[in-house]
Parts: C-alpha cells; sequence; structure tokens
C-alpha cells in the first residue's frame, strides 16, 4: 500500500493521483477508438470532459449537503480540492445525468457512443483497482492460501490484486471478440459490461469489507446480478433488432450527430 507520496513538504494522495492518469489514460483509448470508427473523437472527449467536471461538483455538493457540520464556521472550505470530502454516488447520478443530457443536445447516437466510450471504461476500471491497492481499500477476507499476503495482523486475499486481474482480463476478452467478429453497434459495451458485473459477482466473494445483509446476501452481488441480467437482455434485443427487416442497424438518442 502505498496512501501517499510525500515531495518535500507536499503530500500528494496516490489513489487520487492513479484515478487521474486513469482517466487520462481511459480518454485517450477512447478517442482513439472512436477515429478508428469514424466517430468524433472531439465531441467525445467535450462529453466525458463535461461529465467528469458536472460530477467533480455534483460530489463536492452532495458531500456538503451530507455533511454540513464539516463545513461550520468554514465555508470556504468548501471550495478546498481535498479529494475525500466528495460523495462518490452524488457525483455519478450528477456526471452521468450531466453527460446524457449534453448527448441529447448534440445528438449523439446512442450505441455508438456507448461503444465509443467503453475502452475508457474499461481502463478506468483497472485504475480503480490500482487506485485501491495503493489506499488499502477494498481489501480482501481472511484467508490460508499461499498467495495470501499480511493486512493488519491477518493473512488476506489479494483482493484489490484480482479486481486488476478482472478487470483486464474483461477489456481483453471483449476487445479480442470484437475484433475477431464486429457485431451491431451496442454489442462491445453490453460485452464489457456483462463480464463487469459476472467479475464482480465473483470476486465479492473474496472481498473483506463488503456489506452483508441478512442470510449472507451481498448488496454488491445482488446489484451485479441485477447489472448483468439487464445488459443480457439488452444484448438479445440488440441482435433481434439488427435482424429483423427493415430495422435500421443503429437504435440513437437521436439518429444524426449535429456538425
Amino acid at each position: 500500500m502505498l496512501p501517499i507520496i510525500q515531495i518535500g513538504p507536499v503530500v500528494l494522495q496516490t489513489p487520487f493521483l492513479i484515478l487521474i492518469m486513469g482517466v487520462w489514460l481511459g480518454l485517450t483509448a477512447s478517442e482513439r477508438y472512436a477515429r478508428r470508427q469514424a466517430y468524433d473523437a472531439n465531441r467525445l472527449s467535450d462529453l466525458v470532459l463535461i461529465g467528469l467536471v458536472a460530477g467533480l461538483l455534483g460530489a463536492r455538493l452532495s458531500y456538503v449537503a451530507l455533511q454540513p457540520a464539516a463545513f461550520d464556521g468554514n465555508l470556504l472550505s468548501i471550495l478546498s480540492p481535498t479529494p475525500t470530502m466528495l460523495d462518490p454516488l452524488g457525483g455519478m447520478v450528477v456526471g452521468i445525468l450531466t453527460a446524457v443530457i449534453y448527448a441529447q443536445r448534440k445528438k449523439l447516437p446512442l450505441w455508438q457512443t456507448l461503444d465509443a466510450l467503453t475502452p475508457g471504461l474499461a481502463v478506468f476500471f483497472i485504475a480503480l483497482g490500482i487506485a485501491h491497492l495503493a489506499s488499502g481499500e477494498a481489501f480482501g477476507a481472511k484467508t490460508n492460501l499461499p498467495w495470501g499476503f499480511n493486512l493488519w495482523g491477518e493473512t488476506r486475499h489479494p483482493a484489490q490484486i484480482y479486481e486488476i486481474l478482472g478487470a483486464t482480463a474483461s477489456l481483453v476478452v471483449v476487445y479480442r471478440l470484437h475484433a475477431a467478429k464486429h457485431g451491431p453497434a451496442g454489442v462491445f459495451f453490453l460485452g464489457w459490461a456483462a463480464l463487469t458485473a459476472f467479475t464482480r459477482i465473483f470476486l465479492e466473494a473474496f472481498r473483506g469489507d463488503s456489506l452483508m445483509w441478512p442470510g449472507g446476501l451481498r448488496p454488491a452481488q445482488v446489484g451485479a446480478w441485477l447489472v448483468l441480467a439487464i445488459v443480457l437482455i439488452l444484448l438479445g434485443k440488440r441482435w433481434q433488432e439488427v435482424q429483423t427487416p427493415g430495422t435500421p442497424e443503429t437504435a440513437s438518442i437521436d439518429s444524426r450527430v449535429e456538425p
């Protein structure tokens, strides 16, 4: 684990730096994919950056709303760049809604846009696993297996490494399948989403910090099962759409891209 990097008097949070690098590398990967698919890479970059900025603002405002006592007597601290004072769920909701509104206004094609975002999302999920490894979050359950490592006085599963390997495997598999046989627009994204959900279902069993419901149910696994079911239904419908005579090959938020 390497939660911080100290350079003289400056202390940098390693996980935050890793996530920033993941966003940059992911956006680069998505832009390259978009150009190969004759998709407007500049419009894609605008979509991502607008979503990120809105997400960061939403995460801070959500944190302020949930933790107002943290800012009593020091309202200027709301503007502090401290990454720990963010609400991830609130930021994600605001960021996604803003991106959807932008996509609708610019009439971006739905499935092609999701496909173009897929390489970036896949790279970011790998970076997220590395960030968890650096911070010590998402740690593993106790184990007697020889590859376990000592953490807080217990031998534990290297759950963060499993997470990194799972995200990498999902990216490699879906890229191989996509390269071998081009399917309809949207299949690249849906295939990656299905693999990611399946990986989460499997790897969650090795986590030592999971929330637990009565009966041993894990909310993260339940959510992943729900996502997997929805994605598989959409995959089936997507193939059905393109095989139905008279049905356009690509569904979209609006069928054309505004210049």
